[in-house]
């Protein structure tokens, strides 16, 4: 029994010796052991770049610079960081080690400068926000022990990957996670063939003919003048920067094709311009062999053309017609997709993919959709698909993007990677522990709820609507209080008073939809009067103080500030305080037609406002006036009746033209006529008394309420929030 104890005891031994013999030490302060670096005699500043990149990182945690050598020969004597390019080898970078020396070899620069960080990531404990910082004394180490041996290589999931959110617009973030950036390789990119032709005095025959008239909303793609004059711009862009060799060229966004007699013995219809398109960038490919030329499948560029398509020629799809937090493969768009994206990739070699990840008319919305993406691109490898665009929030913050930038540059990398585990890593790695652990906690939670609820969240969403996708108000309040405890820790770092913005501003939002009630902004008391709850105020004052402090002023895409929010809050409050609502919650008829998407007609009589996000306890009406028949029992108390309305000129939704009372017969016994308003956005109250016993008209048992949409010339369309009688 001894003997086998002993036996045990020295094969754990052995077990440990060994594995600490698969270390060697490559860097060592006490013992003075120090790598060079070697690069060819040959090499060009990129690949200098590429050393300095790996002298910067390994000074950054050790405090050391290393000896850059040119040479094709190395010394024995040394120990060498080996540095060359080879682009002929299969993979993007391979790096390797079986003798003393680390050889890190990629097909180009780039490649070779991500292999260098790779290296950095796998075998040192560099992290991203120590990389480019002055080292810490704290973070030094006087030791790097690495494998004896390794041999791994790299290539990525797709050759283009840009997840686009300011997080990427940093050169050193794109070096790190291997991303691409629109402005530093696009010529041409969006709709913005008028902008780069604004110096040219175009002749009429360069715009589309849509009968016998030219219109100037759209081109001719079959016009020598207007190929001449981009042809021409294409090559002063590229002379003035080599870097930018891909180019969009897309029709003017919307549905007007040109059907002159040459666009349409190109092949052009009323509604496809495919054929002009790609004959015109097929022209552009010739003459510039050297560069990418992309359209969009988009809107009148559906059908592929007849005729082939040049090599160096690609198409982007956009899914803005079917995300909706859901993976592609489980909606009912998915056999539709799966045909346009083989369709594509038998008629061009290139075919990227242009998809959403953020809510855009909520950049606070957390929209925690890197599941549903991970999933999704694992699709687009699948159908052959070769580069990603992952719209996100551009130029303005949106909430936890430094974490959705980071997950979607590693996915776009290798779509296979373990999300959860990389969402704990990237919060521990830039977070206290504590504060850490309840963010991994909550997001994890959040990511999972959103990838396997099935219900819809598009791109364009209200907050009651992120609500029963992920958003559990119970939850999340609960979050939002531990997250809390961590305020006075972190009151003056950036990164935290940004999320702290994001997160009261979520807080106020589902307050702002629940109306009353434990999760609302008011309580309604025994004499049914609303009762605003202090919380209300105190979050108001914390949104102002955050946002003012992270120095965030916008929170979506058309940029409506924090500051209007918060006033339009305190307004709505101040008039919400103490006014009675007899017809909370009580039970009403609709007579007229409700539009498909707006048949909730609970928001109108739930205490809970709407502002001037149409998106967000609104009910719109835009096929039929709104008739509402109301029991005179149910408001018997009312003196009058409060109606809210917004108008967004945007949206085509305007102030009502005329408010009526009726009785059943239709018989007017109340009548206001609202002047037409110029604002394109806003939103007012209007107050009708009802009837006394001293009126001619009394109202009767039963009654109807006729908001009659507004009179301007084409679509429009009526937005009403609360009615009140009180």
């Amino acid at each position: 029994m001894m003997l086998k104890k002993y036996m045990y005891i020295v094969m754990i031994f052995l077990s440990l010796t060994s594995c600490a013999q698969k270390k060697v030490t490559l860097y060592s302060k006490e013992q003075k052991i120090y790598p060079k670096i070697s690069i060819p005699l040959s090499a060009n500043i990129l690949v200098e770049r590429a050393a300095d990149e790996f002298n910067n990182n390994f000074k950054a945690i050790t405090g050391k610079a290393l000896t850059i050598e040119r040479s094709n020969s190395l010394n024995n004597n040394y120990n060498y960081i080996v540095l060359r390019i080879n682009p002929t080898q299969k993979n993007n970078y391979c790096i390797y080690k079986n003798d003393k020396n680390i050889t890190i070899q990629a097909t180009s620069a780039l490649n070779l400068s991500y292999g260098v960080n790779d290296f950095f990531k796998k075998y040192t404990s560099l992290k991203f926000k120590n990389k480019n910082t002055e080292p810490n004394e704290d973070l030094i180490v006087n030791e790097i022990e690495i494998p004896i041996e390794f041999n791994y290589c790299s290539s990525p999931d797709f050759e283009y990957r840009e997840p686009y959110f300011s997080t990427n617009f940093d050169p050193n973030f794109r070096g790190w996670n291997r991303t691409n950036y629109l402005e530093l390789e696009w010529g041409i990119w969006g709709h913005n063939l008028s902008k780069i032709l604004k110096e040219y005095s175009l002749p009429q025959t360069a715009y589309a003919q849509v009968g016998n008239q030219r219109v100037e909303d759209q081109f001719c793609f079959t016009s020598d003048t207007l190929f001449k004059y981009v042809n021409e711009r294409i090559g002063s862009i590229y002379a003035t920067d080599s870097a930018l060799n891909k180019y969009m060229i897309l029709p003017n966004d919307n549905d007007i094709v040109c059907t002159c007699n040459t666009c349409k013995a190109v092949g052009n219809t009323t509604t496809d311009a495919a054929p002009a398109v790609f004959n015109f960038l097929n022209s552009l490919a010739r003459n510039h062999q050297e560069l990418s030329f992309f359209t969009t499948a988009y809107v009148t560029v559906r059908e592929i053309p007849k005729f082939k398509a040049a090599t160096n020629v690609g198409i982007f799809y956009s899914t803005i017609h079917i995300q909706k937090g859901i993976p592609i493969e489980e909606t009912k768009d998915f056999k539709d997709f799966e045909y346009d994206i083989k369709k594509w990739r038998n008629y061009v070699d290139n075919v990227f993919i242009w998809d959403y990840t953020v809510n855009f008319d909520n950049y606070f919305d957390i929209y925690p959709s890197i599941k549903v993406t991970q999933k999704n691109l694992k699709l687009y490898k699948k159908l052959g698909v070769n580069g990603v665009f992952l719209h996100g929030s551009e130029y303005d913050y949106s909430t936890f993007q430094d974490l959705k930038t980071t997950l979607f540059a590693k996915l776009l990398w290798d779509t296979t990677i373990n999300v959860d585990q990389e969402i704990n890593t990237y919060f521990h790695e830039n977070f206290p522990k504590k504060l850490a652990g309840a963010l991994t906690n909550y997001y994890t939670f959040i990511d999972n709820t959103f990838f396997l609820n099935k219900e819809e969240l598009g791109i364009y969403s209200g907050i009651n609507k992120s609500v029963k996708k992920y958003l559990d108000p119970k939850v999340f309040f609960s979050f939002y209080n531990e997250f809390d405890t961590n305020t006075e820790k972190n009151k003056y770092d950036k990164d935290f008073l940004k999320i702290a913005t994001a997160l009261t501003f979520l807080k106020l939002e589902i307050m702002r939809d629940n109306g009353v009630g434990t999760y609302g902004f008011a309580t309604l008391d025994s004499e049914n009067q609303i009762i605003v709850k202090n919380e209300t105020i105190l979050l108001l004052d914390r949104l102002t103080a955050f946002s003012r402090a992270s120095n965030l002023k916008t929170y979506n895409e058309v940029n409506y500030t924090i500051e209007d929010y918060i006033k339009s809050w305190r307004q709505n409050i101040f008039r919400y305080h103490k006014r009675k609502h007899f017809f909370y919650k009580k039970p009403f008829k609709v007579l007229s037609k409700l539009d498909e998407d707006y048949k909730n007609i609970k928001t109108l009589n739930d205490a809970a406002f709407g502002l001037k996000d149409y998106n967000t306890n609104w009910l719109i009406c835009s096929v039929d006036n709104l008739v509402l028949k109301i029991d005179k029992e149910e408001i018997k108390q009312s003196k009058k009746i409060t109606l809210s309305f917004l108008q967004d000129t945007k949206h085509a939704i305007f102030y009502p033209s005329v408010i009526e009372i009726l009785d059943t017969n239709y018989k007017i016994i109340k009548r206001l006529k609202l002047p037409s308003e110029d604002e394109n956005i806003g939103t007012k109250e209007v107050s009708i008394d009802l009837p006394t016993k001293f009126d001619d008209e009394q109202l009767p048992n039963t009654f109807i309420v006729n908001i009659i949409r507004s009179n301007v010339v084409g679509k429009n369309a009526l937005a009403c929030d609360e009615i009140i009688f009180n």
